[in-house]
């Protein structure tokens, strides 16, 4: 059995939670009277920044916190450590999960269902693979599980085995570039984002409470 923590878990869901509202919170605040507050904020101008950002924390928070773990259970057996680490995998894949499982779902409620007749008109939501979420967003949302690859990548205390000198340079080679991947695809979403909201201009505007009460 994985030894998987209660309070990891609920950190990364509670983050990944907090990071899919950067564009459809529009819903949630709206539906307290806080639409205005919303749209003057403007956060969905930056969701590949907000996903990113909460994928970075839920990585942060199980890394931090199963690495202390391991440091604390130095003298088990390397049954163990392995243990943990699945158990770090395994709670931030779920924390993972539920923020790209939430900002689809908000995106595809807030897009196809509640306003169809606004969006669906557009072709980048009307022809996505998901009606009402654009096949970009999509992408930034499937491309925070790329953080799996850099929590695996990071140093984890582990049992003391004869590694040869040649075998530990090529572990810490390939650690090395899969961070260096991972720092490149956020890299290129990055500008691909900005190269977006340059030539539209129109997602926030469009996704905000405000713009929606004028039609």
């Amino acid at each position: 059995m994985y030894q998987i923590k209660a309070a990891p878990v609920a950190g990364s869901v509670a983050a990944g939670l907090v990071a899919s509202l950067c564009c459809g919170g529009a819903l949630v605040f709206a539906s307290v009277g806080l639409g205005t507050f919303w749209s003057v904020v403007g956060l969905s101008r930056y969701i590949p920044q907000a996903l990113a950002a909460g994928a970075l924390s839920i990585a942060a928070i199980n890394y931090f916190f199963y690495r202390r773990a391991a440091e604390r259970a130095s003298g088990a057996d390397g049954e163990g450590l392995v243990e943990l680490r699945r158990g770090m995998f395994l709670s931030a894949a779920l924390g993972l999960a539920a923020m790209a499982v939430s900002f689809v779902f908000l995106e595809w409620l807030n897009h196809a269902v509640i306003n169809p007749h606004r969006f669906l008109a557009h072709s980048e939501y009307g022809e996505a693979l998901i009606p009402g979420v654009p096949n970009l967003r999509l992408l930034y949302a499937l491309a925070s599980f790329a953080t799996l690859g850099l929590i695996w990548a990071l140093p984890f205390p582990r049992r003391s085995t004869s590694v040869s000198g040649v075998t530990r340079v090529l572990g810490w080679g390939l650690r090395g570039a899969v961070v260096a991947v991972t720092a490149g695809m956020i890299v290129v979403l990055a500008a691909a984002a900005m190269r977006v909201q340059g030539a539209g201009g129109h997602t926030s505007k469009e996704d905000s409470p405000a713009h929606q009460r004028q039609h």
